[in-house]
């Protein structure tokens, strides 16, 4: 029988953990939705924003919001390299989705042997210590990086979802993932709203990096293992739904977390792996939701709206 106080114990700490799951889940659904690309080269962007972090904490002795911002510039900066010398030329050569794929692993692994070059395999954390002050509420501990880590999530989450329902260029984003060509019809200059996603998810998997990074050991090929994460709750949540993704990484990082109960720690780094296994296997073409209104339809009502894009 198990010991409530022990379970409720493992759910917090799994709960507060999966929010750099859903952060990375987030980043690549968001891509895959709008950009249409199966985005393996991720894993890079979220080495080079670990690593920007790294070096401005532990290097160069900086505040730890200091290197939060130079993690955030790594990711970016990366992010706008892939998109303007790599996926926009692929997209002028009418390369084939599959070249496409092959190129971001390609891409994902040259920047971890290249980052190994630099500084190393030694695993390595962006602050010195990993061990945060601990607090007892209710008989659970909650540690110092639990709070501020689902708040950095929510506040994340909190703000692509406003700039994704109310702002134009949000509006144009889900215009561009309906339909670019038809898109590009209205108006909207497509080219320039893949850049957009493609550096929106650059900060994104950068915060959660640096979440990541300042609670557990991070060498250069980590960011593969957690991108495996990030596809299968894409899968799972629905191809197309970045918020399911959202859910389904929460739901499989404690799940993953909570194994412990039932399994040997040394088989929780395999379940991954079973759900991803699962995950393709019953789903080959992605769990697709139906969509529940074609934005391109909605702004069909309001081409003015669109007409104003032109040119921004």
């Amino acid at each position: 029988m198990f010991d409530l106080a022990v379970v409720s114990q493992i759910l917090w700490t799994s709960f507060a953990t999966s929010s750099y799951f859903v952060l990375f889940a987030v980043a690549f659904a968001l891509v895959l939705k709008v950009n249409k690309v199966f985005n393996f080269a991720q894993a890079g962007v979220m080495t080079c924003g670990f690593y920007a972090a790294y070096v401005g904490v532990r290097i160069l002795n900086l505040p730890g919001y200091a290197g939060f911002m130079l993690g955030i510039a790594g990711g970016v900066a990366m992010s706008f390299v892939l998109e303007y010398f790599g996926f926009a030329v692929l997209r002028q050569r009418k390369a084939s989705a599959m070249f496409v794929f092959i190129f971001t692993l390609i891409v994902s692994q040259f920047i971890a042997y290249a980052v190994m070059m630099i500084f190393g395999t030694w695993p390595t954390t962006i602050f010195a210590s990993m061990f945060w002050p601990v607090t007892l509420v209710g008989g659970i501990a909650v540690s110092a990086w639990d709070v501020p880590a689902i708040a950095a999530t929510v506040l994340v989450l909190t703000g692509l979802w406003a700039f994704l329902k109310y702002s134009r260029n949000g509006q144009f984003m889900l215009a561009v993932a309906d339909n670019a060509d038809l898109a590009e019809l209205y108006g909207i200059q497509k080219d320039r709203i893949l850049m957009l996603s493609m550096v929106m998810a650059g900060v994104i998997v950068s915060v959660g990096m640096f979440l990541y990074g300042s609670r557990a050991q991070v060498q250069a090929a980590a960011a593969t293992e957690l991108m495996l994460f990030a596809v299968a709750a894409t899968i799972l949540g629905g191809i197309g739904n970045i918020w399911g993704a959202a859910i389904a990484a929460v739901v499989l990082g404690v799940v993953q977390n909570s194994s412990i109960l039932f399994i040997p720690s040394a088989w929780q780094g395999f379940l991954l792996f079973a759900f991803l296994f699962f995950a393709i296997v019953l789903f080959p073409r992605g769990f697709r939701l139906p969509e529940r209104r074609n934005t391109l339809k909605r702004m069909a009502v309001a081409p003015q709206a669109l007409s104003d894009g032109k040119g921004n």
